[in-house]
């Protein structure tokens, strides 16, 4: 199949079964719970419908499959690389990034699942925006991570060049990526349109042409003011995604620039703890992540997320770009 008519299939299968979800978590009461400490303009968000990444996921997942099983996963070059691609970027490969993005797509539905038993058994006022412990998602994404990195490495993809630390660094590195995006997933728009526009970089792989229509497709519904939220099931999944693409494709160190807006948003929260811990309470940013001390500055909503999607286009480019002599 064409990348083209990839992607017209992914953004019609996805914007589908967005739109019956939404229909379906309105009636079901799958509403989210908004951070009691977050920004006060965010609590009109309280109970817009969750878990939109089920929807454009299980799309894309489902074309993935399709793609696959038909034997039309065919790889073409990533811009700004000369030559074919890799010819063990076909069938393997394929399997391999679509069970990680259904894997870290289960992980992130665990969480936003026990978020809203959670909603339902707290009493008026209480936070309940919080779902499963976080030393039991790290752990669940490590394993992931790690089952992913032992197919890399068997695969011949190389980090350093040593076995042992390319499978500690691929899981660390498809870990990182997860939590990033799933931190950047806070405004209308954000997290999504930040996808978008970082799997763009790898046009040419058939996940990430997927995974740009779909993520288009839920951008209809989740710009804001956003009718529909991708919770963790989809913020976890993109980023495991962006992780293992990169990692197939022999771009591992490029992801730290074509995710640099996720990343510090990431790194903004572990600053402000650090600080805080350190400095006996005190703040490096009104409040992180990153993207609410921005808002707290007196940016809109949309101004922030427009801005940072520009960071994020231009991150892409040079991402490209660097192909040429890197």
């Amino acid at each position: 199949m064409s990348l083209p008519l990839l992607l017209v299939s992914s953004v019609a299968a996805a914007w589908l079964a967005t739109g019956v979800f939404l229909s379906l978590a309105r009636t079901r009461g799958w509403g989210k719970a908004v951070r009691r400490d977050g920004p006060e303009g965010h609590l009109v968000k309280e109970g817009t419908p969750t878990m939109g990444g089920v929807a454009f996921l299980g799309a894309a997942l489902v074309v993935g499959l399709a793609t696959w099983a038909t034997g039309a996963w065919s790889p073409t070059p990533l811009p700004g690389r000369a030559g074919p691609p890799p010819s063990d970027l076909g069938g393997a490969a394929g399997l391999a990034l679509l069970a990680l993005v259904a894997a870290s797509a289960l992980l992130g539905l665990w969480d936003d699942r026990a978020s809203l038993a959670r909603k339902r058994r707290s009493a008026e006022g209480e936070d309940a925006s919080t779902g499963v412990l976080a030393r039991w998602r790290i752990l669940a994404q490590a394993i992931v991570g790690l089952a992913f990195a032992v197919w890399a490495v068997s695969a011949g993809r190389e980090m350093f060049g040593v076995p042992w630390l390319d499978l500690l660094g691929f899981a660390f590195v498809v870990v990182g990526t997860v939590n990033a995006v799933n931190f950047a997933d806070g405004l209308d728009g954000l997290a999504a349109g930040l996808a978008a526009v970082a799997l763009l970089a790898f046009w040419g792989d058939p996940l990430a042409v997927i995974l740009i229509g779909a993520t288009l497709a839920f951008l209809w519904f989740n710009a804001h003011p956003a009718r529909l939220f991708m919770g963790g099931v989809g913020s976890e999944a993109l980023g495991a995604a962006l992780a293992g693409i990169a990692i197939v494709h022999g771009d591992v160190w490029r992801i730290p620039l074509v995710a640099l807006v996720p990343l510090l948003e990431v790194v903004s929260v572990m600053l402000q703890v650090g600080w805080f811990r350190a400095s006996g309470g005190r703040r490096l940013f009104r409040m992180t992540p990153i993207h609410h001390h921005f808002e707290l500055l007196g940016w809109p909503e949309t101004r922030v997320v427009a801005r940072f999607w520009i960071v994020g286009a231009l991150t892409a480019a040079l991402t490209v770009a660097s192909r040429a002599w890197w």
